[in-house]
């Protein structure tokens, strides 16, 4: 079988940029990047090619307190559109992860409101894949400090001066005024250019102003002065994979796992740039051991697997995993795809049969 079993062809409302991630934020908020939406040559501009881990993904992220400790009970995460229309909401789980399903336009605005905390906002945005799982997160209602507090080895040698305007650039990123982001967190890397959180946030929101050589010297920047900050590797690889400059991915992919072996979103980042490489057996190790490490991945990651195999010519493999989405999801948004997949892989007629039990009642 060879040109068979195809993409899935799906029509969309509205044109899509390059890219968009389902990773990075990176908990199950960030699949990695599971989506890449790419325009085919034979289709018109409102109308894209998709294999299976090329659909817009549910926006899912995760909410936090800048000082780690639990969230509060009263938590609700609202999501409506650019122009401030009212989309959904929902309560986040005890982890914080919260997940829209159906979105259909390409720019939103996710709000996050608890008693006795600051009202954060933040854009997502479809055309910067990084952007697309977002991290939000709460600081007390009368506190300037709107930066994760997790500190790193750049952010213990950073001056106070670097801190302050860090502080005033991630917030106004958190906001989506991304002029303002800029110029605060210039000024940061200006005062301490290795303050690997002020770079890697610098580089994301060049990233979000479409400037992404601009946004990849940054990332770099980062991870040279701090190889211990892992939002940099993640930041950088979804970049690069958005460019199709998949044999840098890996490069810096393998790089962070070298620091950070435990990461699974590092595991399935590299898979990923793996399997467009076509090393399907490596792509497989590393989608592998990016479930054992986070054994609640979204189901869309058996939609990943399915269409890995499926490339790599292991028919049965696909067909048994796009059955495990269906089973775990089968309303869900590409519950389409996934079944028009299977149609395509029966009809090719490159399955194994499957047996039916005889009828113990018939001779």
């Amino acid at each position: 079988m060879s040109s068979q079993v195809t993409c899935v062809h799906v029509r969309v409302c509205t044109a899509m940029a390059k890219f968009i991630a389902f990773v990075a934020v990176c908990a199950v908020p960030a699949l990695g990047q599971i989506v890449d939406a790419r325009f085919d040559d034979n289709l018109s501009k409102n109308e894209t090619a998709y294999c299976p881990h090329e659909i817009a993904l549910p926006i899912s992220g995760q909410v936090r307190t800048a000082d780690n400790s639990p969230l509060p009970k009263d938590v609700r995460v609202i999501l409506e559109t650019a122009a401030g229309a009212f989309a959904d909401q929902q309560l986040p789980d005890t982890a914080g992860r919260f997940r829209f399903l159906g979105v259909a336009g390409v720019k939103y605005r996710v709000i996050v409101v608890a008693a006795g905390f600051r009202t954060e906002k933040q854009e997502v945005d479809d055309s910067w894949g990084a952007n697309h799982s977002p991290t939000i997160y709460l600081v007390p209602s009368g506190k300037n400090n709107s930066s994760p507090l997790s500190e790193s080895a750049s952010d213990l040698a950073a001056s106070q001066k670097a801190k302050r305007d860090f502080e005033k650039g991630y917030g106004e990123m958190q906001r989506g005024n991304l002029e303002e982001a800029r110029k605060h967190l210039e000024k940061a890397v200006g005062e301490d250019p290795c303050y690997a959180r002020a770079q890697t946030a610098l580089g994301v929101t060049l990233g979000m102003q479409h400037q992404p050589a601009a946004a990849e010297s940054a990332f770099r920047n980062s991870i040279k002065c701090d190889e211990g900050f892992v939002e940099a590797y993640l930041q950088l690889a979804i970049l690069l994979k958005g460019q199709n400059k998949y044999a840098e991915c890996e490069t810096v992919l393998e790089h962070g796992l070298r620091r950070f072996p435990g990461e699974w979103r590092l595991h399935y980042q590299l898979g990923n740039a793996k399997a467009r490489l076509g090393n399907y057996a490596a792509a497989e190790q590393e989608f592998l051991k990016a479930l054992t490490l986070n054994p609640e991945l979204p189901p869309e990651f058996r939609l990943r697997l399915a269409e890995l195999y499926r490339d790599w010519k292991k028919y049965d493999k696909a067909r048994v995993e796009a059955e495990a989405y269906l089973r775990a999801d089968p309303h869900g948004p590409m519950a389409e795809p996934a079944r028009k997949m299977m149609e395509e892989l029966e009809a090719s007629g490159a399955l194994t049969p499957v047996k039916t039990p005889a009828d113990p009642a018939k001779p």
